[in-house]
């Protein structure tokens, strides 16, 4: 075996050994979630000194156990199919599909699951939006709206009610949002203190910085 061929199979074992020692340390999803989120484990060496009235999460955390926050929040796309408009003292129904971009919070819990994933069960959804109309009369030649506003609903279902800068008129919509922690959990945002719903079995594996 040749000199060259030695270096080439030694570097090739040395990163095998740094990605499975990467893989290793590798933090559970659940852990760099609430990492992220400010949560200090009882284990960590960093520990501030903060009065309980103002610490966010409980001290421990449990697998298995329901939470709940204030509020729940999360960025979201909103959807709309049509809208009602008031121009020139009159109502108009306009066959609008819009997108766009805003944030929503939500009532519900939350359980942390062992493997890794986070089940939300929301309640009543509240938020506020931006989009831009892409058709009118089945027609997707020009932009058709511009709309800031507001929005309540429950489920993926929504009542928009906001302000169009194209038409320079109140709007009111039905419509549907994508709310992005339903596609990943790194967007889900406890807001205000969390606490146990109910408190955790006694059997509940505690959450490890692990």
């Amino acid at each position: 075996m040749n000199k060259n061929l030695r270096i080439l199979l030694f570097l090739i074992l040395a990163a095998l050994h740094t990605q499975a020692q990467d893989a290793q340390n590798e933090k559970s999803p659940i852990a760099k979630f609430l990492f992220k989120r400010g949560y200090t484990f009882p284990d960590s060496t960093s520990h501030k000194i903060v009065k309980d009235s103002l610490q966010k999460w409980p001290h421990t955390l449990y697998y298995n156990t329901v939470y709940v926050a204030r509020l729940l929040g999360s960025p979201t796309i909103p959807i709309s199919f049509s809208r009602i408009e008031f121009i020139n003292g009159k109502y108009e129904v306009s066959p609008t599909i819009s997108i766009g971009y805003g944030y929503t919070w939500f009532t519900g819990n939350f359980i942390f699951n062992e493997n890794d994933k986070i089940t939300i069960d929301p309640k009543l959804f509240f938020g506020v939006v931006g989009d831009v109309g892409l058709q009118n009369n089945l027609s997707f030649s020009k932009l058709t709206g511009i709309f800031v506003g507001g929005f309540i609903g429950f489920g993926a279902f929504s009542l928009f009610a906001g302000y169009d800068f194209i038409t320079a008129s109140p709007s009111v919509g039905l419509g549907g949002r994508i709310d992005l922690y339903t596609i990943s959990q790194n967007y889900l945002t406890p807001i205000g203190k969390v606490r146990e719903l109910r408190k955790h079995k006694s059997v509940a594996p505690v959450i490890a910085n692990e």
